[in-house]
């Protein structure tokens, strides 16, 4: 006779000793539990130490016991409760609904819930509901906790801080590491060094960037140590919060939570003197706007080097004869030519830079091309709006129609459950009531997804389109703000350089030579053919 397959999960939040002590109690209980049925064969016990619930994705232990069901080695998945299964009512529903396709059940003990039965996910999802509130109730709990603590002086948050050492809450200097940052500063404010050259002397000086983050020390890094607030001594915490305690996603604090901010907190590495200098230059340095700076130019993030895949930046070097102003590879800024460093790893990169000038003469040469074509880029792109469906013109009728029926079936949904817990239908009708109501609430959201999706490609074509005439009647095509609007990507290689633009399904193959020198050189376009556009950096 062919024994049932059963597999355990277990998990604690922690990697307390209380709680791994837990975690092997709980390991013996479900040896003990399954061993006792003697129609059943013990597969394995997975488990998960520190993990959280809310997120299986970081469950190693979950991910692996769902990979064996599908593999078709275990028939029953048994765990205590829902909360040790999951924390997140989606997740709850959508793995034990992915174990039965498999074939495979889950029976959570201590709720008396059997996925096999036939109000097993009703059941489910009353009581992984009731777990997620919880978990979001102990979020709270413990961010009150913790903000508590902040007040006090407790560090939490990254234990890598380069130059200090976090330990049971406190920062504690590494002198080694803390030379490093006195020198970072010295170069910055005493040299008038810039981060790119200082994060390339560091490399090039072979001393190791901060652990845990990269293989090489970039300006990134050396922009986050100038600015760290820590290194003067103070404290700012709460720079990052999370808002949902499902996903458990830090984001910027945008004021939601107040930040704490103690000064004077621990032993600083560089002094207060040094740090007020150090700010005065970097605002003196930066534009005013910073996000502006990130597009301030109208091709800025879109330049991307073939051979190594890294963004261009711009460069300008200041002459006696005027300003010399060039694109390059990060790469390249960063760590110079393509070489091998001590560990074997491949840095730098070869890609030619692209004089600012030309490239806008390449662009000049583009738009006067879509500017004589437009009529058919516009033919072309008005038939593929067509191709859509049909109820586009009339959007809102039908959107508004999609949502009112959507509100309805949930309606009728909640009035269904609720006839069921008056015993006024029994639970095979509730049961086929419940299996049709999702389905239809799964069509309609699928229906207004597509709506949305529809409606905004014809608005951002549409838009496009009507910019391109625009600047065509008024002649103004030719502008950086238009580049800007019409460019999607410009890759650059060796000899060429192939510009895509946006919602065009080929890209312009351009070569070109420049001539002259110092503010006097001129541009010449060799050659320009449209190309199709695979496998593009």
């Amino acid at each position: 006779m062919h024994k049932t397959r059963v597999g355990a999960y277990t998990r604690v939040s922690t990697e307390k000793e209380e709680q791994i002590n837990s975690l092997q109690n709980q390991r013996k209980y479900f040896e003990d539990y399954i061993n006792a049925n003697p129609d059943w064969e013990l597969a394995e016990i997975f488990f998960d130490e520190g993990a959280s619930g809310t997120q299986t994705k970081t469950r190693a232990g979950f991910n692996r016991m769902i990979e064996a069901c599908r593999a078709g080695e275990i028939d029953l998945i048994l765990t205590k409760e829902v909360s040790r299964f999951a924390r997140n009512t989606v997740d709850a529903l959508a793995y034990t609904r992915q174990l039965k396709e498999y074939g495979v059940g889950v029976c959570f003990i201590n709720d008396n819930i059997d996925t096999r039965a036939g109000d097993g996910e009703l059941r489910l999802t009353i009581m992984s509901s009731i777990a997620q509130e919880e978990s979001r109730k102990t979020s709270e709990r413990v961010r009150w906790g913790q903000t508590v603590a902040m007040r006090s002086g407790v560090v939490f948050g990254n234990n890598s801080l380069y130059g200090y050492e976090t330990k049971d809450g406190k920062l504690t200097v590494k002198d080694d590491e803390a030379e490093i940052v006195r020198l970072i500063f010295h170069k910055y404010i005493n040299e008038g060094k810039g981060t790119h050259v200082i994060s390339r002397e560091l490399y090039e000086a072979g001393i190791d960037p901060p652990r845990a983050v990269k293989k090489h020390w970039s300006s990134t890094m050396i922009l986050r140590i100038l600015r760290n607030e820590k290194y003067v001594g103070d404290l700012l915490q709460k720079k990052y919060i999370t808002k949902d305690h499902l996903t458990h996603k830090k984001i910027p604090n945008d004021g939601s939570e107040e930040m704490i901010y103690i000064k004077d907190h621990h032993e600083p590495i560089i002094d207060r003197d040094t740090w007020n200098r150090t700010q005065r230059e970097l605002a003196g340095r930066r534009p005013p706007d910073e996000h502006q700076y990130s597009n301030r130019y109208w091709c800025s993030g879109k330049i991307v080097c073939s051979s190594c895949g890294a963004h261009f930046g711009l460069r300008k070097t200041k002459r006696n004869w005027g300003t010399y102003a060039v694109w390059g590879c990060y790469s390249h800024t960063e760590h110079g030519r393509r070489k091998t460093d001590a560990s074997g790893n491949a840095v730098g990169c070869d890609m030619r830079i692209i004089n600012d000038r030309s490239l806008l003469e390449c662009m000049r040469f583009v738009t006067d091309k879509i500017s004589g074509d437009i009529d058919a880029i516009t033919d072309d792109i008005i038939a593929e709006i067509s191709s859509l469906p049909d109820d586009r013109t009339d959007y809102k009728r039908t959107r508004s129609y999609a949502e009112s029926k959507l509100k309805e079936t949930e309606d009728k949904k909640i009035d269904m459950l609720d006839s069921y817990f008056s015993s006024v239908i029994s639970e095979n009708e509730m049961i086929k009531l419940k299996a049709k109501y999702d389905d239809e609430l799964l069509r309609l959201q699928k229906r207004l997804d597509e709506l949305s999706s529809n409606e905004e490609r014809v608005k951002e074509k549409t838009e496009w389109l009507e910019k391109i005439r625009d600047a065509v009647r008024r002649n103004a095509v030719h502008s950086e703000e238009v580049y800007g609007e019409i460019t999607d990507k410009i890759a650059v290689y060796d000899d060429h350089i192939i510009i895509k633009l946006k919602y065009l399904d080929f890209g312009f193959k351009i070569r070109y030579t420049t001539h002259g020198w110092r503010n006097e050189y001129t541009t010449t376009i060799e050659s320009c053919e449209t190309v199709a556009l695979v496998n593009e950096p």
